[in-house]
């Protein structure tokens, strides 16, 4: 299980959950942590103080351990991510003046050259979406033999992985996830071209609406009537009347749907 520890209280708050992950694997959380060498000091002749330890001390500890005679496996690991001599020159060399001979190997040092190596197997470029994640966990199974592959297996031969590949894609996961939290997010107006009506349109439908209602009401029921007065056939009138109403039905209905219409359009403008 890895550790929360407050963004705000902890520099490396990302990578967090995979430096504990490697703290695990590496068996040094169980042992002294940030001071805990290979086989828990057989090489060292017992606990040392290692966060107390500038780096030229330290490499001169890794020198040691590496004649002892009972170290078969070759190895100077030291801290709790397990950093060898070899490795430990490297990053001096790469940023010098970050890491002068005389700064201490105290926990700050150790989690940032942690994240270093974090760094350099890949893992901000996951973050950015240009690593796969199959890839990263292959490349940090290379850095901590104690990580396993994609295959579920440690990089190196006859070397055991301490945990699963799920584990460590979900402790990816969860630095993903942190490191979104800090992320901006931007928001773009897209300008989305819509068509335009006029405010004038639904007047001029209302207007020519009233005048075709004008024109078959009041003006036809006028004929009718003039008709009537005229003297025409009774049933000519009644046709025409019958005519009249179904045109001016026809035309209420049209002009009630034209102006709905425009009121839609207009809503969707708006």
């Amino acid at each position: 299980m890895t550790r929360r520890i407050n963004a705000a209280a902890d520099s490396y708050y990302v990578y967090r959950p995979m430096l504990d992950l490697i703290g695990f694997t590496e068996g040094t959380d169980k042992g002294d942590g940030y001071n805990e060498t290979l086989a828990y000091g057989a090489y060292t002749g017992g606990d040392v103080n290692l966060t107390e330890m500038t780096l030229a001390n330290l490499d001169a500890l890794q020198s040691q351990m590496l004649k002892h005679p009972k170290n078969k496996l070759n190895s100077s690991a030291c801290g709790r991510y397990q950093i060898v001599r070899t490795t430990a020159r490297k990053i001096r060399k790469d940023l010098p003046d970050r890491y002068p001979a005389t700064r201490k190997f105290d926990k700050e040092c150790q989690d940032e050259m942690a994240c270093y190596l974090l760094g350099i197997r890949g893992i901000d470029k996951y973050l950015a979406g240009r690593l796969s994640e199959d890839t990263l966990i292959n490349n940090l199974a290379k850095e901590w033999a104690s990580l396993p592959t994609t295959a579920g297996k440690g990089h190196y031969g006859g070397q055991h992985a301490a945990v699963s590949t799920l584990k460590v894609r979900s402790v990816l996961a969860e630095v993903k996830r942190r490191h979104a939290e800090d992320q901006p997010i931007e928001t773009v107006e897209v300008s989305v071209e819509k068509p335009v009506v006029p405010e004038k349109v639904e007047q001029k439908v209302k207007e020519k609406s009233n005048w075709l209602t004008w024109l078959t009401g009041g003006g036809g029921l006028s004929t009718i009537g003039l008709g009537w007065l005229a003297g025409m056939d009774w049933q000519a009138i009644v046709a025409g009347g019958v005519v009249l109403v179904v045109v001016l039905l026809l035309f209420v209905l049209l002009r009630s749907q034209i102006i709905a219409a425009v009121r839609e359009i207009k809503a969707e403008v708006g």
